[in-house]
Protein backbone atom coordinates (compact mmCIF):
# COMPACT_ATOMS: atom_id res chain seq x y z
CA UNK A 1 0.00 0.00 0.00
CA UNK A 2 1.15 3.52 -0.62
CA UNK A 3 0.45 6.53 0.73
CA UNK A 4 1.06 10.56 1.19
CA UNK A 5 3.47 11.03 3.72
CA UNK A 6 2.24 13.41 6.38
CA UNK A 7 3.85 13.81 10.35
CA UNK A 8 0.08 12.64 11.40
CA UNK A 9 -0.48 10.44 9.01
CA UNK A 10 2.74 8.73 10.23
CA UNK A 11 1.99 9.22 13.63
CA UNK A 12 -1.49 7.79 13.70
CA UNK A 13 -0.84 4.73 12.43
CA UNK A 14 2.16 4.01 14.46
CA UNK A 15 -0.05 5.03 17.22
CA UNK A 16 -2.56 2.18 16.34
CA UNK A 17 -0.06 -0.35 16.11
CA UNK A 18 1.50 0.61 19.47
CA UNK A 19 -1.89 0.25 20.69
CA UNK A 20 -2.83 -3.13 19.42
CA UNK A 21 0.57 -3.95 20.60
CA UNK A 22 1.98 -5.15 17.23
CA UNK A 23 5.40 -6.00 16.30
CA UNK A 24 6.59 -3.61 13.08
CA UNK A 25 9.78 -1.87 12.20
CA UNK A 26 9.52 1.38 10.46
CA UNK A 27 12.37 2.65 8.01
CA UNK A 28 12.46 6.64 7.94
CA UNK A 29 14.44 8.29 4.92
CA UNK A 30 14.01 11.49 3.87
CA UNK A 31 11.64 11.21 1.49
CA UNK A 32 9.52 8.00 2.48
CA UNK A 33 8.43 5.86 5.54
CA UNK A 34 8.31 2.21 4.94
CA UNK A 35 6.26 0.60 7.86
CA UNK A 36 6.63 -3.27 7.74
CA UNK A 37 3.74 -5.50 9.39
CA UNK A 38 3.20 -9.09 9.79
CA UNK A 39 0.24 -8.25 7.38
CA UNK A 40 2.53 -6.47 4.91
CA UNK A 41 4.47 -3.13 3.81
CA UNK A 42 2.86 0.04 4.20
CA UNK A 43 4.84 2.93 2.50
CA UNK A 44 4.19 6.38 3.02
CA UNK A 45 5.81 9.01 -0.02
CA UNK A 46 6.76 12.63 0.36
CA UNK A 47 8.06 12.97 -3.70
CA UNK A 48 8.13 10.48 -6.55
CA UNK A 49 11.21 9.88 -8.72
CA UNK A 50 10.87 9.04 -12.15
CA UNK A 51 12.72 5.81 -13.01
CA UNK A 52 15.58 7.31 -15.11
CA UNK A 53 16.81 9.30 -11.83
CA UNK A 54 17.21 5.51 -10.48
CA UNK A 55 18.80 4.21 -13.29
CA UNK A 56 21.13 7.55 -13.12
CA UNK A 57 21.71 6.84 -9.50
CA UNK A 58 22.90 3.24 -10.63
CA UNK A 59 25.16 4.19 -13.16
CA UNK A 60 26.95 6.19 -11.24
CA UNK A 61 27.55 4.11 -8.23
CA UNK A 62 28.51 1.59 -10.19
CA UNK A 63 31.41 3.29 -12.15
CA UNK A 64 32.37 4.37 -8.73
CA UNK A 65 32.50 1.03 -7.09
CA UNK A 66 34.64 -0.06 -10.08
CA UNK A 67 36.83 2.35 -9.54
CA UNK A 68 40.59 2.48 -8.13
CA UNK A 69 39.63 6.34 -7.43
CA UNK A 70 36.40 5.67 -6.14
CA UNK A 71 37.08 3.22 -3.89
CA UNK A 72 40.10 5.02 -2.14
CA UNK A 73 37.40 8.01 -1.31
CA UNK A 74 34.81 5.62 0.10
CA UNK A 75 37.28 4.98 2.55
CA UNK A 76 38.35 8.67 3.16
CA UNK A 77 36.72 11.61 5.34
CA UNK A 78 35.51 14.66 3.95
CA UNK A 79 34.59 18.42 4.60
CA UNK A 80 30.83 19.06 3.70
CA UNK A 81 31.11 22.79 4.11
CA UNK A 82 29.22 24.40 1.06
CA UNK A 83 29.31 28.36 1.69
CA UNK A 84 31.44 31.21 2.34
CA UNK A 85 31.50 34.77 2.66
CA UNK A 86 34.12 37.96 2.74
CA UNK A 87 35.68 38.77 6.34
CA UNK A 88 34.41 41.79 7.96
CA UNK A 89 31.32 41.56 5.31
CA UNK A 90 28.87 44.37 6.05
CA UNK A 91 25.50 45.22 5.82
CA UNK A 92 24.76 46.83 2.28
CA UNK A 93 22.09 47.02 -0.77
CA UNK A 94 22.62 47.07 -4.80
CA UNK A 95 20.44 47.30 -7.73
CA UNK A 96 22.46 44.73 -9.41
CA UNK A 97 25.49 42.24 -8.71
CA UNK A 98 27.27 39.37 -10.53
CA UNK A 99 27.25 36.08 -10.02
CA UNK A 100 28.31 32.75 -11.84
CA UNK A 101 26.77 29.59 -11.25
CA UNK A 102 28.39 26.35 -12.16
CA UNK A 103 26.43 24.36 -14.47
CA UNK A 104 25.11 20.43 -13.03
CA UNK A 105 27.85 20.72 -10.92
CA UNK A 106 27.85 17.83 -8.68
CA UNK A 107 27.71 15.57 -11.90
CA UNK A 108 30.37 17.22 -13.62
CA UNK A 109 32.99 17.22 -10.47
CA UNK A 110 32.47 13.39 -10.87
CA UNK A 111 33.13 13.56 -14.41
CA UNK A 112 35.83 15.75 -13.94
CA UNK A 113 37.60 13.39 -11.41
CA UNK A 114 37.01 10.35 -13.52
CA UNK A 115 34.64 8.81 -10.86
CA UNK A 116 32.09 8.27 -13.68
CA UNK A 117 32.36 7.24 -17.07
CA UNK A 118 30.86 9.84 -20.64
CA UNK A 119 28.33 6.96 -20.68
CA UNK A 120 27.12 8.41 -16.97
CA UNK A 121 27.77 11.87 -17.13
CA UNK A 122 25.35 12.30 -20.81
CA UNK A 123 22.85 10.42 -19.15
CA UNK A 124 22.99 12.47 -15.99
CA UNK A 125 22.22 15.07 -18.78
CA UNK A 126 19.14 14.17 -19.99
CA UNK A 127 17.73 14.57 -16.50
CA UNK A 128 16.02 17.36 -15.89
CA UNK A 129 17.32 19.93 -13.68
CA UNK A 130 15.84 19.03 -10.10
CA UNK A 131 16.40 15.46 -10.80
CA UNK A 132 20.23 15.54 -11.34
CA UNK A 133 20.95 16.35 -7.39
CA UNK A 134 18.37 14.01 -6.39
CA UNK A 135 20.57 11.44 -8.18
CA UNK A 136 23.84 11.43 -7.31
CA UNK A 137 22.62 12.63 -3.64
CA UNK A 138 21.71 8.98 -3.49
CA UNK A 139 25.20 8.20 -3.15
CA UNK A 140 24.88 9.27 0.64
CA UNK A 141 21.24 7.70 1.07
CA UNK A 142 20.28 7.36 4.52
CA UNK A 143 17.43 6.25 6.98
CA UNK A 144 16.56 5.27 10.22
CA UNK A 145 15.62 2.19 11.63
CA UNK A 146 12.89 1.38 14.67
CA UNK A 147 12.04 -1.39 15.77
CA UNK A 148 8.87 -2.26 17.63
CA UNK A 149 8.47 -5.16 20.05
CA UNK A 150 4.54 -6.00 21.21
CA UNK A 151 3.79 -2.00 20.61
CA UNK A 152 7.37 -0.74 22.14
CA UNK A 153 10.18 0.97 20.39
CA UNK A 154 13.30 -1.69 21.48
CA UNK A 155 16.54 -0.53 19.07
CA UNK A 156 16.96 2.37 17.03
CA UNK A 157 19.76 2.46 14.27
CA UNK A 158 20.51 4.86 11.63
CA UNK A 159 22.16 3.01 8.27
CA UNK A 160 23.83 4.99 5.33
CA UNK A 161 25.33 3.95 2.25
CA UNK A 162 28.74 3.57 1.67
CA UNK A 163 29.24 5.51 -0.86
CA UNK A 164 28.36 8.60 1.16
CA UNK A 165 31.98 9.73 0.91
CA UNK A 166 31.48 10.29 -2.15
CA UNK A 167 29.00 12.75 -2.06
CA UNK A 168 30.92 14.50 0.58
CA UNK A 169 34.09 14.14 -1.81
CA UNK A 170 31.87 16.21 -4.36
CA UNK A 171 30.99 18.99 -1.81
CA UNK A 172 34.54 19.36 -0.84
CA UNK A 173 35.67 19.48 -3.85
CA UNK A 174 33.00 22.38 -5.43
CA UNK A 175 34.13 24.24 -2.18
CA UNK A 176 37.55 24.29 -3.38
CA UNK A 177 36.52 25.61 -6.74
CA UNK A 178 34.72 28.40 -4.80
CA UNK A 179 37.40 29.16 -2.42
CA UNK A 180 39.64 29.63 -5.80
CA UNK A 181 37.27 31.89 -7.47
CA UNK A 182 37.15 33.74 -3.65
CA UNK A 183 40.73 34.50 -3.69
CA UNK A 184 40.65 35.58 -7.13
CA UNK A 185 37.97 38.22 -6.95
CA UNK A 186 39.66 39.49 -3.56
CA UNK A 187 37.69 42.14 -1.92
CA UNK A 188 34.96 42.42 -4.78
CA UNK A 189 33.80 38.91 -3.48
CA UNK A 190 31.02 38.92 -1.27
CA UNK A 191 29.69 35.07 -0.25
CA UNK A 192 29.35 31.88 -2.42
CA UNK A 193 26.57 29.33 -1.95
CA UNK A 194 27.14 25.60 -2.74
CA UNK A 195 28.21 26.17 -6.67
CA UNK A 196 27.15 29.95 -6.97
CA UNK A 197 29.53 33.04 -5.95
CA UNK A 198 28.29 36.34 -5.76
CA UNK A 199 30.41 39.03 -6.56
CA UNK A 200 30.44 42.91 -7.24
CA UNK A 201 29.01 44.46 -10.17
CA UNK A 202 31.96 46.84 -10.46
CA UNK A 203 34.45 43.71 -10.18
CA UNK A 204 37.35 44.57 -13.16
CA UNK A 205 36.98 42.56 -16.43
CA UNK A 206 40.63 41.03 -15.50
CA UNK A 207 39.38 39.48 -12.19
CA UNK A 208 36.15 38.06 -13.78
CA UNK A 209 37.89 36.46 -16.87
CA UNK A 210 40.33 35.14 -13.98
CA UNK A 211 37.55 33.55 -12.29
CA UNK A 212 36.39 32.29 -16.05
CA UNK A 213 39.45 30.50 -16.59
CA UNK A 214 39.48 29.13 -13.10
CA UNK A 215 36.88 26.73 -13.82
CA UNK A 216 37.40 26.19 -17.53
CA UNK A 217 40.51 24.86 -16.24
CA UNK A 218 39.48 23.19 -13.78
CA UNK A 219 36.65 21.79 -16.42
CA UNK A 220 33.52 23.15 -15.31
CA UNK A 221 30.74 24.93 -17.68
CA UNK A 222 29.03 28.26 -15.86
CA UNK A 223 26.64 30.20 -16.80
CA UNK A 224 26.02 34.04 -15.45
CA UNK A 225 22.82 34.22 -13.69
CA UNK A 226 20.71 38.20 -13.19
CA UNK A 227 21.15 39.41 -9.66
CA UNK A 228 18.57 42.52 -8.44
CA UNK A 229 17.26 44.49 -5.83
CA UNK A 230 20.52 42.73 -3.56
CA UNK A 231 20.41 43.41 -0.03
CA UNK A 232 22.24 41.96 2.97
CA UNK A 233 21.41 42.32 6.61
CA UNK A 234 23.41 41.34 9.51
CA UNK A 235 22.15 40.82 13.42
CA UNK A 236 25.03 39.89 15.69
CA UNK A 237 26.47 36.94 13.48
CA UNK A 238 23.60 36.06 11.31
CA UNK A 239 23.54 37.31 7.88
CA UNK A 240 20.24 37.40 6.00
CA UNK A 241 20.64 37.94 2.02
CA UNK A 242 17.91 38.76 -0.19
CA UNK A 243 17.53 39.18 -4.04
CA UNK A 244 15.72 38.78 -7.08
CA UNK A 245 17.45 35.78 -9.25
CA UNK A 246 16.33 35.32 -12.49
CA UNK A 247 12.84 37.32 -11.53
CA UNK A 248 12.36 34.39 -8.61
CA UNK A 249 12.93 35.83 -4.91
CA UNK A 250 16.11 34.01 -3.07
CA UNK A 251 16.43 34.34 0.16
CA UNK A 252 19.71 33.13 1.84
CA UNK A 253 20.92 32.86 5.86
CA UNK A 254 24.21 31.67 7.06
CA UNK A 255 26.57 33.05 10.26
CA UNK A 256 30.34 34.41 10.76
CA UNK A 257 30.86 33.49 14.18
CA UNK A 258 33.37 29.75 14.66
CA UNK A 259 30.19 28.16 16.42
CA UNK A 260 27.52 29.66 14.13
CA UNK A 261 29.36 28.20 10.90
CA UNK A 262 29.39 25.19 12.74
CA UNK A 263 25.62 25.08 13.71
CA UNK A 264 25.20 26.40 9.60
CA UNK A 265 27.19 23.32 8.58
CA UNK A 266 25.32 21.08 10.34
CA UNK A 267 21.77 22.79 9.09
CA UNK A 268 22.84 22.57 5.77
CA UNK A 269 23.86 19.02 5.94
CA UNK A 270 20.12 19.07 6.82
CA UNK A 271 18.96 20.53 3.87
CA UNK A 272 21.17 18.37 1.58
CA UNK A 273 19.32 15.24 2.99
CA UNK A 274 16.59 16.43 0.86
CA UNK A 275 18.10 15.48 -2.12
CA UNK A 276 18.99 12.06 -0.67
CA UNK A 277 16.47 9.50 -1.00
Amino acid sequence: MKLHRTTEGVDEFINTLCTMQRSFAMQHGTYTTKIDTENGMIRFFTTSFSNRVFIAAQMIKKDIVNSPKGLEIIAGNFEKTNFGNRDNLQPFKASKILNIDISGAYGRCLFVNDLISEKTFKYILTLKKDERLPAVGMLARSFTVFNYELGECTDIRVERSATAQVFFYLIQEIDNVMRACQWALGKHFFFYWVDGIFFSYDTPKALVAEVETILNNRGYNYKYETVENFALKKNRDLFTIEMTKNGEFKRYQFTDSSTGKEITRLMNDKIKQQAIY
